[in-house]
């Protein structure tokens, strides 16, 4: 008998069921998010797998509209001019990057950020009076 060097190759699955990450809830727009049942852990977008322990327990939920800025730049795009954009960490301990939108309040890491929504585009700007 010989040894076999072959192993069995796993099916990859893939963990993003769309890629729409805006949603519709009773409490109105945000951002759709998972929950996994097994580990807890919960994560930006539809999934059908856990990110963390591979669970298939999972279940779509809003993530929070509030956040903190944890750090931003500005990008430069021709005509376009300055487009900034910034890492948000999520009142639920999810961190996303998103678009950022600047105000009376200059954007800076730590400050309170709220979600905006345009009809299908989002994005973060400052809690209004911080």
């Amino acid at each position: 008998m010989t040894p076999s060097t072959e192993v069995p190759v796993s099916a990859p699955i893939a963990d993003l069921e769309t890629d729409s990450l805006l949603g519709t809830f009773p409490e109105g727009p945000r951002l759709v998010g998972t929950e996994c049942g097994q580990c807890g852990r919960t994560m930006i977008g539809t999934r059908v797998v856990c990110s963390s322990c591979v669970s298939r327990e999972v279940s779509r939920v809003a993530l929070p509209s509030t956040g903190v800025l944890y750090s931003f730049t500005r990008l430069h795009v021709g005509v376009e001019g300055v487009r900034p954009i910034g890492y948000i960490d999520l009142d639920d301990d999810v961190r996303t990057l998103a678009d950022l939108r600047e105000g009376d309040t200059p954007l800076q890491p730590g400050i309170p950020v709220v979600l905006g929504v345009e009809g299908d585009q989002w994005f973060f700007a400052p809690v209004a009076g911080e």
